[in-house]
């Protein structure tokens, strides 16, 4: 029986996979749902090539009121991600293909492509990718043959990865923490991102009682939906930051402070000990204090967030 079933999948794979790359919006878009499907073994490149300059092709043609098929073919693609063969020579460029489509802010894409980042870079992390390099190093390295359309694209938006990589990261994804149709897969991509590059750094003992800088961007991201005592301890243990290490973590110890607690980090506790990493952390916090959209704990945290930059820096929040 599972013999047959096995030749009827290959059969309808076939006939699928013919119909998938012809260029009628219609039919791709059915076609590529059913491919997301049926495609549940090892996927070699040649074929993920081929889905790319459909995808390519595709994409040029849509517009705001045409975007089924192109969504269709980041769900398949999304799919095939985890099952695709080790050392794939496209696994970083899918990576930096799905941080683009979220620079792009183009709404239609923002789901699908915080997926795509997410299945990614735990693939990368499935296949050892970040065990001699650090997650920076091996996604700027993925990123340097296409440089040349990367760079036009930041330039356009005044980013800088290189300049600081977590909080530019942060920065393109947290527009989605705002509006309620995205917040949860924002909030899914930034958390696969500093566990990720967290679970990285464990191995050589880098991490334990202080934050990581390598995390900075995605750990202030976060803070926007931990300003509970419960959800800031999570996300200080997702940090792998000691729960003992209260004093700068400023977690209370007795009840009666615990009940009114409101998350308030320091720079200290952040570890930023240069006015640049001053100045950019002052312009996130600053733009997310521009769409906190009335919530107390959130506004007073990043308030007590740039009073203390204040003190140190007061040359980087005065440009804020």
């Amino acid at each position: 029986m599972l013999g047959l079933l096995n030749i009827w999948r290959a059969r309808w794979m076939s006939l699928v996979t013919s119909t998938a790359f012809q260029n009628i919006p219609a039919i791709q878009t059915r076609s590529f749902v059913a491919l997301a499907t049926l495609a549940n073994q090892d996927v070699d490149d040649d074929f993920l090539y081929q889905i790319l300059v459909a995808f390519r092709a595709a994409l040029m043609q849509a517009d705001e009121t045409h975007s089924s098929t192109v969504v269709s073919m980041l769900r398949c693609i999304c799919r095939i991600i985890p099952i695709l063969q080790k050392n794939s020579r496209y696994i970083l460029s899918i990576f930096w293909l799905a941080v683009s489509l979220l620079q792009s802010s183009y709404s239609a894409y923002y789901v699908e492509a915080t997926i795509l980042l997410r299945v990614s870079l735990e693939a990368m992390e499935g296949q050892g990718m970040f065990r001699d390099k650090a997650v920076k190093v091996v996604l700027l390295e993925g990123r340097l043959p296409l440089e040349e359309i990367t760079e036009q694209l930041d330039g356009l938006l005044k980013l800088s990865f290189e300049t600081s990589f977590s909080l530019t990261l942060a920065a393109i994804i947290f527009k989605g923490m705002r509006l309620r149709h995205f917040k949860e897969y924002a909030e899914a991509a930034l958390r696969t991102l500093l566990q990720v590059t967290v679970r990285s750094e464990s191995d050589t003992d880098a991490l334990g009682s202080s934050l990581s800088a390598s995390v900075l961007g995605y750990f202030l991201a976060l803070l926007s939906v931990s300003t509970t005592l419960e959800s800031y301890r999570a996300l200080l243990r997702e940090g792998e930051i000691e729960d003992l290490w209260h004093t700068d973590a400023s977690c209370p110890e007795n009840e009666n402070e615990q009940q009114s607690f409101v998350p308030r980090v320091t720079h200290t506790f952040l570890k930023i000990e240069d006015y640049e990493t001053a100045l950019f952390v002052a312009t996130f916090a600053g733009t997310m204090l521009s769409t906190a959209q009335g919530d107390d704990a959130e506004t007073e945290m990043l308030y007590s967030l740039l009073a203390d930059l204040g003190h140190s820096y007061p040359e980087a929040v005065s440009l804020v």
